[in-house]
């Protein structure tokens, strides 16, 4: 775990993850609302939270995320960052010739190189959409299903995908929350910045030594 004085985060992953919306326009972090939650919870820490988010990149062929996160976990080069909060595949089940057993796959080798860089992975589930057609539903159920059981020494999942879901949110909240069927609005983004900070929270608090004794 990281020290007691200091938690360095870095949010990592695509549009999601920038907080975009208004057609990419603009940007709103889940990090930020993350990041108050943790300084609020524990003020005897100093929080640093980090975003890398590249909108429209892939785990898979073509993408940029094996590159862009060896910039943050060189292993010749000291420890930046006490956690890694990972999000990927959304943009690669768009994909429908890619199949989600194979993004997990590529998704697990990037959690390796993070965790060999000594930091601890918590990977988020890909939020839901408002594309509810059947063949859609499955692909992401296989992937977060696949994120959801995956089983290692210093890894952990945020189930996010449960935590905002489009067919089951009333409407009126819905128009506040969704952008454009994708993407959050700022209050979605918050949303999620909850249930990440609730998850990690949890991680946090059930391992230091007060919650030991």
């Amino acid at each position: 775990m990281a020290s007691t004085q200091e938690l360095r985060i870095l949010c990592f992953g695509a549009s999601i993850t920038a907080g975009s919306h208004t057609f990419g326009l603009k940007h709103h972090p889940y990090a930020t609302r993350l990041k108050t939650r943790l300084q609020s919870a524990r003020p005897f820490q100093r929080i640093t939270v980090d975003v890398d988010g590249l909108p429209g990149d892939f785990v898979m062929r073509g993408g940029e995320y094996s590159s862009r996160l060896d910039t943050h976990f060189d292993l010749t080069a000291p420890k930046k960052y006490d956690w890694l909060i990972f999000q990927g595949g959304g943009n690669d089940l768009l994909r429908w010739d890619e199949e989600p057993h194979a993004i997990f796959e590529e998704m697990r080798k990037l959690w390796q190189r993070a965790l060999e860089g000594g930091a601890e992975v918590m990977a988020l589930t890909v939020t839901d959409t408002e594309d509810q057609r059947a063949r859609t539903r499955e692909r992401y159920s296989q992937l977060n299903r696949l994120i959801m059981s995956h089983r290692q020494e210093n890894f952990y999942v945020a189930d996010v995908f449960s935590r905002i879901l489009y067919a089951d949110m009333p409407v009126g909240l819905r128009k506040n929350i969704w952008d454009d069927g994708l993407h959050f609005k700022p209050a979605g983004y918050d949303m999620l910045g909850d249930a990440v900070a609730d998850r990690l929270l949890e991680i946090l608090d059930a391992s230091s030594p007060q919650q030991k004794l």
